[in-house]
């Protein structure tokens, strides 16, 4: 007993420096499979429509988005309820994953031009997605949705070097194929949660539909 003690001790740099290549090479064998799905997954074909909620108590209107019958996105105001001098309101940043670049990008929602003059609810087709026949169907035709990833161990080596995790990241999911949310700039403020379902770009809409809409 006493000799392996010895013999460890005596070549311990030894021993070392022939198993840490062994660990590194094996935790970079688990990085690379861990990226396959990703690498060999087909792609999104579809760009994906969603929305983020945000605050301003001093906004007098509220808002919500909806998807109507012929497939339009639609901003629908609602004058807030002032309670005990505090108004509850929300309002939302609209985004669309494209599908080409794979990349997040904001779209425009400005406030609508008569906010202080709304009483009530008015509805208006969304300038931004006029365009964008959208469905609503959680899974889209290519069978991707919406999914956060879990909490998840690497293993043995992912433990020693990196580390157990939580992710909550939102991401396109198909099997075991993901696409992460990343905006145009390579971050991702996105976060479980804060991602608003809105639907899936499957077509146009037609010029003569895209006018019409949008009540008081």
């Amino acid at each position: 007993m006493a000799s392996k003690s010895n013999f460890f001790k005596d070549n311990f740099v030894l021993i070392v420096g022939l198993t840490l290549p062994v660990l590194l090479m094996l935790m970079l064998g688990f990085m690379l499979a861990s990226s396959l799905p990703n690498i060999n997954a087909d792609p999104p074909q579809h760009d994906f429509v969603f929305a983020v909620p945000t605050t301003d108590n001093k906004l007098p209107i509220s808002l919500k988005l909806t998807v109507d019958k012929d497939n339009r996105l639609i901003a629908q105001y609602t004058r807030n309820v002032t309670r005990e001098g505090y108004s509850y309101n929300s309002w939302k940043k609209l985004y669309v994953f494209e599908a080409k670049t794979q990349k997040v990008r904001e779209l425009p929602l400005p406030y609508p031009d008569n906010m202080e003059e709304i009483k009530t609810v008015q509805a208006e087709i969304v300038d931004a997605t006029k365009t964008m026949k959208l469905d609503t169907t959680l899974e889209s035709p290519d069978g991707y949705s919406l999914s956060y990833d879990g909490y998840s161990r690497s293993g043995l080596v992912g433990d020693l070097f990196i580390g157990s995790r939580y992710s909550s990241e939102p991401r396109l999911r198909k099997g075991s194929a993901s696409v992460k949310l990343i905006s145009s700039n390579s971050q991702v403020p996105f976060y479980y949660g804060s991602v608003e379902f809105i639907g899936w770009s499957v077509g146009s809409i037609p010029p003569e539909t895209q006018a019409t809409g949008g009540q008081q």
